[in-house]
């Protein structure tokens, strides 16, 4: 019987400071006015700092709203062109018949596009990019826009690491 008392006693105490704590939060949020589930500002550290006279975007913010990567799977051992996907295209009208393509080593390589009735290829220099890099089926290829006739690429291998050509 006694046991029972004194569990019953702690559980009041464990009660009384749940309810304290949950009081004190409380007060916290409505003096500091912060929100749950947004960030909070800090004006001289973290992502918060005002960068340029202006706040920085803090939280789920997208500064571009269309896709500037795609990636490219090697499925067969044959490299005279690579596609480049519809879905990437549409958001950009015309490819440029003339790119550059910038490894992740820093080497730049100029290719050509065209279009095959609705589907754009990068066709010349491509070959040459596939043979100098080695290129192998089951690697693949991340692509990134980084202006209106330059991409960048980075090859992963087989066990989705970098690949590193020099």
């Amino acid at each position: 019987m006694a046991k029972k008392q004194e569990w019953e006693a702690e559980r009041k105490a464990l009660e009384a400071k749940k309810i304290k704590l949950e009081y004190d939060i409380y007060n916290l949020l409505q003096t500091e006015k912060i929100m749950i589930g947004s960030p909070a500002e800090v004006s001289d550290e973290g992502p918060a700092k005002k960068r340029r006279g202006r706040p920085a975007n803090v939280g789920h913010f997208h500064e571009y709203v269309w896709p500037d990567h795609f990636f490219r799977i090697i499925f067969k051992p044959t490299f005279g062109r690579l596609m480049i996907p519809q879905a990437f295209v549409k958001w950009f009208g015309e490819i440029p018949s003339n790119i550059i393509v910038t490894t992740n080593t820093g080497c730049n390589w100029r290719m050509t596009t065209r279009r095959e009735g609705n589907d754009p290829f990068i066709d010349q220099g491509w070959v040459a990019f596939a043979i100098a890099h080695q290129l192998k089926v089951g690697q693949f290829l991340t692509f990134k826009k980084v202006s209106s006739f330059e991409y960048s690429v980075v090859i992963f291998d087989h066990t989705c690491t970098e690949v590193v050509s020099r």
